[in-house]
């Protein structure tokens, strides 16, 4: 019954529909994504001069990004959204507008800016009293390595030479690197530990990938990929996602198509030759050769 109902040509003319209407829709999403994030790329460059290290750009990006969302957090603090765009998807442009998951929505902004300028990063999920994800921080690529910036609170932390630190320095230099910290900082995010991606997330299959990426990639480089990271451009996944599944219900309406129309019998083999000479035969009126000779 299910299979009857998928090959009705209608059924499949309607399912093209939906599918072509959905590249639209996440097509025009992710335009005004990227617009959006470009407008405040412009404007943070007008305070990056040319000679500005790449420690001195990534800071001023996080300073741009944390006054943007200090400003909104309060304005829909508390507030629930159940909408399939905010409730299901959740694409970067949520949290931008709302910064309703906090430390996650800095994170996640920030590291959608820093990809903007072309930075490697990762989205860092902080143990604090023994749990992961008590607290999120993004992890960014320079020159000198991974240094680690915590946009909510506008954190990020100098070592002695002057560069920026990563997480391990802070970690194991904690009562240097706490001097920094200003006076709003909640001191039980003390840099214990850091997480990358929640491998127990989805029981079974999240950890069967774990467990390949460890003998490919070597556990000590499958332990710093961020899952998150990869889709914070969302609506261009769902996009490359619609697109596979319209060129393929497409292909298949079309030869159902040709099939109905052109062909004269159903069991006629779908070549390009028979194709070729059946809609040939339609065009010029001809008349169709009897069973035997298909």
């Amino acid at each position: 019954m299910i299979k009857r109902i998928f090959w009705n040509l209608y059924f499949l003319t309607f399912l093209n529909g939906f599918l072509l209407a959905s590249l639209f829709y996440f097509k025009m999403e992710a335009n005004y994504e990227r617009e959006l994030f470009g407008a405040i790329r412009s404007d943070v460059n007008s305070n990056i001069k040319a000679d500005d290290p790449q420690d001195s750009v990534v800071v001023k990006v996080m300073h741009a990004c944390h006054g943007l969302m200090t400003n909104r957090e309060p304005v829909f603090e508390g507030k629930s959204f159940t909408g399939i765009k905010s409730g299901f998807l959740h694409p970067t442009t949520v949290d931008l507008m709302t910064a309703d998951g906090a430390c996650g929505s800095f994170s996640v902004v920030l590291a959608r800016l820093l990809q903007g300028y072309n930075f490697p990063v990762r989205i860092a999920q902080m143990k604090a009293m023994g749990k992961f994800g008590a607290h999120m921080i993004v992890e960014v690529e320079t020159l000198h390595g991974w240094v680690v910036l915590d946009p909510l609170f506008d954190v990020y932390f100098t070592r002695p030479d002057h560069r920026l630190a990563s997480f391990a320095d802070v970690k194991n230099n904690w009562n240097y690197y706490k001097q920094q910290l200003p006076p709003n900082y909640d001191l039980k995010y003390r840099y214990e530990d850091v997480r990358y991606s929640n491998w127990t997330k989805i029981p079974v299959i999240f950890p069967a990938v774990k467990k390949m990426l460890d003998l490919t990639l070597g556990k000590a480089e499958a332990d710093t990929i961020s899952i998150r990271t990869h889709f914070l451009k969302l609506y261009d996944i769902c996009f490359n996602i619609m697109l596979f599944f319209f060129i393929l219900i497409f292909t298949l309406t079309l030869k159902k198509l040709i099939q109905a129309k052109i062909f004269p019998q159903k069991n006629i083999p779908f070549t390009f030759s028979n194709i070729f000479k059946y809609l040939r035969l339609r065009i010029l009126g001809s008349k169709m050769p009897e069973q035997g000779q298909a």
